[in-house]
């Protein structure tokens, strides 16, 4: 029972530590998600704030040339870098009215949308177009007339205007601006919409990647406990071992001398004292094994491996302990590769489980045969099962359900199959009963 509660409470904790270190992986995850978020977000502003600038150059661009041309329309169609960018710009009035226009512009707009400003001024919006790549200016001029251009002939002459005039002021011009209640310039924008279709590419593979990362760490820390656990578990299994071998050795002497005993006993007494006897030598007995098997599952588990026929040595242990060979099929055409006293010590510990389960011993059976490049030996009874409550434990060293058992014997067979590439399962036979199945590597002869 002790056993058992500390195996809970070890459950427990390795449990209780895997919830941990699973939680701590999402903080860790949602921290950086959240890093990459801010930074992915940086950049979007930053590219945001560089197509915004561009746009108020190409606007300032726009005025500053109404010194020399009729219009905007004149002004972009000589300068080829404006031609390039600007896709439309149009003046409406407040009744959203087209007043003037130059490119692809929508036929009414209305400044309702503007933000407001300090004093009730709305002064200017930006808006982008995924379909045209492009970046949209709106803007009220009401607040912001440019101021009259200058009367210095060399600058009035500093450039000519499309049909070759020397540059003047263009009052009509500033006129219809002053009339404007809303000025809508669109940009040709492909680098700003490049930036941010790779920002919207690279932000979910970066959270892929950080995810991974993340597992990938959350695994490595996981084997790292699992392994310093497993070590752990290898100090402790050296110190029980020594002192189980010990104290083994130390009882197989006082066993001896009580069997020596009642052996003498036996002689003396009269024949209504020998049942007495009998049950001491009996459990006796019973000690006797419990260290034999003790000293099985502590010992090495690999042994000498060789090749063996799998059936000759269970027909022999099937006939030592129930009086028969329970190997009715030839299966001299393969053989296993493992210790061949690990291989009996696992049988043993298999048929023994099956005459205790309240089988009868007619009901027990032993049948090899092949799978898919394996052997598989199946040891049959017909006795009380295995519950489904007990199956996850039943390998656990010193868990049984049985009132005199040990509980290593399961243990044994699993530590002995793994160590020669095998596995022992335990199924219910159909019928009613168990089917303990062992499964090794084929080796041809």
């Amino acid at each position: 029972m002790i056993c058992w509660q500390r195996q809970a409470v070890e459950r427990g904790a390795v449990m209780k530590g895997h919830k941990t270190s699973a939680v701590m992986a999402v903080a860790a995850f949602f921290l950086l998600s959240m890093t990459a978020w801010m930074i992915f977000r940086g950049l979007g502003l930053l590219y945001r704030l560089e197509g915004r600038n561009e746009a108020e150059q190409t606007m300032n661009t726009l005025f500053t040339s109404l010194r020399y041309y009729d219009d905007f329309g004149s002004a972009i169609e000589q300068n080829a870098a404006l031609k390039s960018s600007v896709l439309g710009i149009g003046f409406y009035n407040s009744g959203g009215e087209k007043l003037y226009y130059w490119g692809v512009v929508p036929e009414k707009y209305s400044a309702k949308t503007l933000p407001v400003l300090d004093e009730g001024i709305q002064v200017r919006m930006y808006d982008e177009s995924a379909k045209n790549r492009s970046l949209i200016l709106i803007l009220r001029p009401s607040a912001m007339i440019p101021p009259p251009p200058p009367h210095d002939e060399a600058t009035d002459r500093a450039a000519p205007t499309a049909s070759g005039d020397t540059a003047k002021p263009r009052p009509m011009m500033l006129e219809l601006m002053r009339n404007t209640d809303v000025v809508y310039l669109e940009l040709y924008q492909p680098e700003f919409w490049r930036k941010r279709t790779i920002l919207g590419i690279m932000f979910p593979i970066a959270e892929i990647i950080l995810a991974s990362l993340v597992f990938f760490v959350w695994l490595l820390v996981m084997r790292n406990r699992e392994f310093l656990d497993k070590l752990e578990q290898q100090k402790n299994l050296v110190v029980l071992g020594t002192a189980a071998s010990t104290l083994a050795h130390e009882i197989k002497n006082p066993l001896l001398a009580i069997r020596l005993q009642t052996s003498i006993m036996a002689k003396t007494l009269p024949e209504e004292s020998k049942t007495e006897v009998d049950i001491i030598n009996a459990e006796v007995d019973r000690l006797s094994r419990l260290t034999v098997r003790v000293n099985d599952y502590l010992r090495d588990p690999k042994g000498f491996p060789e090749k063996l026929d799998p059936a000759e040595i269970a027909a022999e242990t099937s006939a030592r302990l129930c009086g028969r060979s329970l190997i009715e099929q030839d299966a001299s055409d393969f053989a296993i590769m493992i210790d061949p006293e690990r291989y009996r010590s696992i049988l043993e510990n298999l048929l023994m489980n099956a005459l205790e389960s309240g089988s009868d011993p007619d009901g027990v059976e032993i049948v090899i045969g092949r799978e898919e490049g394996k052997v598989a030996i199946d040891v049959m009874d017909r006795g009380r099962g295995i519950g489904d409550v007990d199956k996850a434990r039943v390998f656990d060293p010193f868990f049984t359900t049985k009132s005199k058992g040990t509980g290593i014997g399961l243990a044994i067979c699993d530590r002995f199959a793994k160590e020669a590439g095998g596995i022992v399962t335990l199924e219910p036979r159909k019928g009613g009963g168990t089917r303990a199945r062992l499964t090794l590597p084929r080796m041809e002869k």
